[in-house]
C-alpha cells in the first residue's frame, strides 16, 4: 500500500471507471450469485469458509476435547462461530473487490494501474493472492522501479507459490494488488477501497510480499521469521495494517495463516562491496534484461558463499514476546504493542488515524471471537461432563487447557504447578470442571474487559474456571479496575490468574489493583497465584503491593506472586520479601529484574532460574 496517497485527481476518469465497474458487478452478480440479497450473503459466507478448508493443508486439525478416554468433536461449534464472525467482516465492504486474472497479469509486462482496465469483479471460485507490498517509487507515484523488478518477481514468486500448493487450478488464481485493485484516480472511491481492506483480506488464500533486490533486504530475508522482519516494508504502517488483517481475520476463519515473501535471499551479503561499476565478472545477468542498480549491487557479491537465489518463504507471525524473545509458531496472529500498525511508520499522520480506525475494528472482531471461542468451549465441555463424568482433559490441538498439570503443591510453588491434589479432588469432589479460560496473546484490551465479564459470567465458566490466562495483551489500569471489581469476585473456582506481559499495565495499573482491594466485594477472592511478570512495574510498583501485603487483610490465599522481569531493583524487592514474610506462605518470584545476591538471598524471595525458595 502507498504511504503518500494523491488528494487530487481526474474526476471524469473516476466516474468513468466507477460507471463501468459498477456495471460489471451488475453483470457479474446476475450471472453467479442468486438473486435474493440475504442469499447471497449466506452463499458467500458458505463459500469463504470452504475456500478456508480447501485451501489449509490437508491435514486438519479439528477442534476435540476428551472426556474419559473418548474424544467429542466441537469442530461444528467453532465452524458456526466463525461464521457469525464472517457475517460480521462482510459488512464493512464498501467497495467491490476488483482481482486481475494471473493469465492476464503475465501479458502486461508492467505492473498495471487502476485506470487500465485491466481488472475484474472477484468470482466465488477465485483463489486469490494479495499482494502485500511498500512502494518502491512513492516520490514518483509507482509501485514498481523503472526497471520492472517488482513485477517480474511477483510473477516468478506466483509460479512458486501455485507449485507448493498443486492442488489449486492456475485457471482460478487471480492477484489483488493496491495499484490496480484500489481506485487511483478519484479520492472518494479510493478511500471506499480502503475501508474494505478487511474484506478484500478476509476473501484471499494467500498473501505474497515482493522483497526488495537489495543486499540489506536480502540478508534480512533469510533470517526473516514474521512480516515485521521484511526490510523496507515491516516497519510500514500500511505493510504492517494488510499484514494484520490478513493474519487476524485468517485466524478467526479458521485457515492456515498462508503469508509468503518472494525475492532474492543471501546469507553473506556485504553492503561494503555494492558498486555497480566493480561487479564479479561471475555474476550471471541476464542480456534480455536492463537490470536496477540494486540488482546489479546483488551481482556484485556472487562470488561470497555461493551468491544470492531467489526463493519463496512461508512467514510466521510472532507469537507473542516473553523477556525479550520472541516466540514463533502458528499458534496464532500476535502482535505486541509496538508490532501494531497504528505504531508503524507513516509519512501523513493523517493515515495513521484511518490505519488506528481499520486496526480497531479487526481488533474487535478478533478479541470478540477469541472470548466466544473459550466460552462456547466452557459449555461444550460441561455438557461432555454431564453425558460422560467429570474428567475433562485437553486433545493436543485444541486452544483450552483442561486440568492443569500438577506438579507441586501451593507450600513449594513451580513455575509450572497451579494446584495441589487435594485441591484437585475437592474439584471433583463439588462435581466442577478444572479449567483454564485461555485469551493468552489475544490482543485483549482494558475496553474489551467488559464484554469478556458477560463471558465469564456464564454459568458454565464462572463456577469452573479455575485459571485466567490473559497474559500477553494490552490490559491497562481501568482493565484491572474492571476485572478485580467486577469480574474476579463473581469466579468462585478461580485460584489463579496470569496477567504477565501486559505492557500497558505498570504503575497505574498497580495502583488500580490495590485500590480495588478496598473494595469490599473483593473480600471473596481465593486467589493463590497471581503472575505480574513483563510489565513494566518498577520499584514504585513494588512499594505499592509491599504497602498493601503489609495492611491488608485481603487476598489472604496468595501463595505465589511472580512479579519477574520488571525492571526491580534491591529497593523494591527487598520492601516486597519483607511485606511477604507477614502473610505466612507467600513466595515471591523475582527472576529477571535487576537485585543483587544478598538480596536474592532473602526469605520468601524466588531463586534465579525460575525456582521458587521454600
Amino acid at each position: 500500500m502507498n504511504d503518500e496517497r494523491d488528494n487530487e485527481g481526474d474526476q471524469k476518469t473516476g466516474q468513468r471507471v466507477q460507471n463501468e465497474r459498477s456495471n460489471e458487478q451488475v453483470q457479474a452478480t446476475d450471472r453467479e450469485e442468486p438473486s435474493n440479497a440475504s442469499n447471497t450473503e449466506k452463499q458467500t459466507v458458505l463459500e469463504l469458509h470452504r475456500k478456508g478448508v480447501r485451501v489449509a493443508n490437508a491435514d486438519h486439525i479439528e477442534d476435540e476435547i476428551e472426556v474419559d478416554g473418548e474424544l467429542v468433536n466441537i469442530d461444528q461449534i467453532m465452524e458456526d462461530l466463525s461464521i457469525e464472525a464472517i457475517q460480521t467482516i462482510l459488512q464493512k465492504q464498501t467497495a467491490p473487490m476488483m482481482v486481475i486474472e494471473l493469465q492476464k497479469w503475465k501479458t502486461l509486462g508492467h505492473f498495471p494501474r487502476s485506470s487500465e482496465g485491466v481488472t475484474r469483479l472477484v468470482r466465488s471460485s477465485d483463489e486469490v493472492i494479495f499482494i502485500s507490498h511498500r512502494w518502491w517509487q512513492p516520490a514518483a507515484g509507482h509501485p514498481d522501479d523503472t526497471y520492472g523488478s517488482k513485477y517480474g518477481l511477483i510473477c516468478r514468486g506466483v509460479d512458486q507459490l501455485l507449485r507448493r500448493h498443486s492442488g489449486i487450478n492456475p485457471s482460478n488464481a487471480v492477484l489483488w494488488a493496491d495499484f490496480a485493485s484500489i481506485e487511483q484516480d478519484n479520492r472518494e472511491l479510493q478511500q471506499a477501497g480502503i475501508a474494505s481492506l478487511v474484506v478484500y483480506a478476509a476473501r484471499s488464500s494467500f498473501v505474497l510480499t515482493p522483497v526488495q533486490p537489495e543486499p540489506t533486504a536480502a540478508r534480512a530475508f533469510v533470517t526473516a521469521q514474521g512480516p515485521g522482519d521484511l526490510v523496507n516494508y515491516g516497519d510500514r504502517a500500511w505493510c504492517r495494517l494488510e499484514t494484520y488483517v490478513f493474519l487476524c481475520l485468517h485466524e478467526v476463519m479458521r485457515r492456515d495463516l498462508l503469508y509468503y515473501a518472494y525475492g532474492t535471499a543471501y546469507k553473506y551479503a556485504d553492503s561494503a562491496n555494492t558498486n555497480p561499476t566493480v561487479c564479479n565478472q561471475r555474476a550471471n545477468i541476464s542480456s534480455t534484461q536492463n537490470p536496477s542498480l540494486s540488482t546489479k549491487a546483488m551481482a556484485c557479491i556472487l562470488g561470497q558463499g555461493g551468491g544470492p537465489r531467489e526463493i519463496l518463504k512461508l512467514l510466521v507471525p510472532s507469537a507473542g514476546k516473553n523477556g525479550g524473545e520472541s516466540k514463533v509458531g502458528k499458534e496464532g496472529a500476535h502482535f505486541s504493542r509496538d508490532e501494531l500498525p497504528s505504531s508503524g511508520e507513516v509519512t501523513s499522520e493523517l493515515d495513521r488515524r484511518i490505519i488506528r480506525r481499520i486496526e480497531n475494528d479487526v481488533r474487535t472482531t478478533y478479541v470478540n471471537y477469541a472470548i466466544l471461542s473459550m466460552k462456547a468451549k466452557f459449555d461444550a465441555a460441561a455438557e461432555a461432563r454431564a453425558q460422560k463424568g467429570l474428567r475433562i482433559s485437553s486433545s493436543g490441538h485444541s486452544t483450552l487447557r483442561f486440568l492443569p498439570e500438577l506438579r507441586s503443591t501451593f507450600g513449594n510453588v513451580t513455575t509450572s504447578g497451579t494446584s495441589t491434589l487435594n485441591e484437585s479432588q475437592s474439584f471433583r469432589e463439588r462435581g466442577l470442571l478444572q479449567m483454564t479460560f485461555d485469551l493468552n496473546g489475544k490482543q485483549v484490551r482494558s475496553e474489551d474487559v467488559d464484554f469478556l465479564k458477560s463471558a465469564l459470567w456464564s454459568g458454565t465458566v464462572k463456577h469452573n474456571v479455575n485459571v485466567l490466562d490473559l497474559s500477553d495483551n494490552l490490559i491497562g489500569a481501568s482493565g484491572v479496575a474492571t476485572l478485580f471489581k467486577h469480574v474476579l469476585p463473581h469466579l468462585s473456582s478461580l485460584i489463579e490468574l496470569n496477567l504477565s506481559n501486559n505492557p500497558k499495565l505498570g504503575l497505574e495499573g498497580i495502583k488500580a489493583l490495590v485500590k480495588s482491594f478496598h473494595d469490599e466485594s473483593t473480600s471473596e477472592l481465593k486467589l493463590r497465584t497471581l503472575r505480574l511478570s513483563h510489565c513494566l512495574l518498577g520499584d514504585k510498583s513494588a512499594a505499592h503491593l509491599a504497602n498493601w501485603l503489609q495492611t491488608s487483610t485481603s487476598l489472604r490465599s496468595l501463595k505465589l506472586l511472580d512479579v519477574g522481569f520488571n525492571d526491580m531493583q534491591d529497593d523494591g524487592v527487598w520492601l516486597l520479601a519483607q511485606a511477604s514474610m507477614t502473610r505466612g506462605g507467600l513466595k515471591l518470584k523475582v527472576e529477571g529484574n535487576n537485585i543483587s545476591a544478598k538480596v536474592c538471598s532473602c526469605r520468601g524471595v524466588g531463586r534465579p532460574g525460575g525456582q521458587d525458595r521454600e
